[in-house]
């Protein structure tokens, strides 16, 4: 489970195009990256891990009291990011959702839910991931490493003058992931922001 923004499609749209141009050029790092669909699009506050059933109803207490202590806040979401070669984002302006990710993560950890993720925020929206080829998880290890990493730097660079349009997050939802062939995600609940 985790804790998200989800951004109106249209706000997205400039995004949304710009990663269809990437996305058709089939000579560059795009090839063999794993798109995220535009419909799931989605700015995590904290990702929870698994939360157990008995967990659940004090988790959502205690994030509907962070929603009523905080007020919207406005989100830019502009140019891109990588973290390494597995991951493509567009880059989020995190200063005015810093307190909002600290409190949902503070209010998580003291409901129960134990599974979150150690590692400081950073805002961010996935566009792509990439998985390396199955030879390298050790079934062919005869087999010569392949230079399949991505370039993700390129893809960066071409997203740097690419900005959605500025919008105001008016509250939160939690999500669960979903199985195949469903959607990748699912809405628990949401609230509203009105601190």
């Amino acid at each position: 489970m985790f804790v998200a923004l989800l951004p109106p499609e249209d706000v997205l749209q400039p995004l949304a195009d710009a990663v269809e141009r990437l996305r058709a050029d089939r000579s560059g790092p795009a090839v063999g990256l794993r798109w995220a669909s535009p419909k799931s699009w989605h700015i995590t506050l904290a990702f929870l891990g698994e939360v157990p059933a008995g967990v659940r109803p004090a988790l959502a207490r205690a994030l509907a009291r962070v929603a009523a202590e905080h007020p919207p806040a406005p989100v830019t979401i502009s140019g891109g990011g990588r973290f390494g070669s597995r991951v493509l984002f567009a880059a989020v302006d995190e200063r005015p959702l810093a307190p909002l990710a600290r409190a949902v993560a503070q209010a998580a950890r003291q409901a129960g839910a134990d599974g979150l993720d150690p590692r400081e925020w950073r805002g961010h929206l996935t566009l792509a991931t990439h998985r390396p080829s199955p030879h390298r998880q050790g079934r062919h290890t005869d087999a010569p490493a392949p230079a399949d990493q991505p370039d993700l730097a390129v893809l960066v660079d071409s997203l740097a003058g690419v900005s959605a349009r500025p919008w105001t997050a008016t509250g939160f939802a939690l999500m669960s992931s979903g199985s195949p062939p469903g959607p990748p995600y699912a809405t628990t609940a949401t609230w509203p922001l009105a601190g």
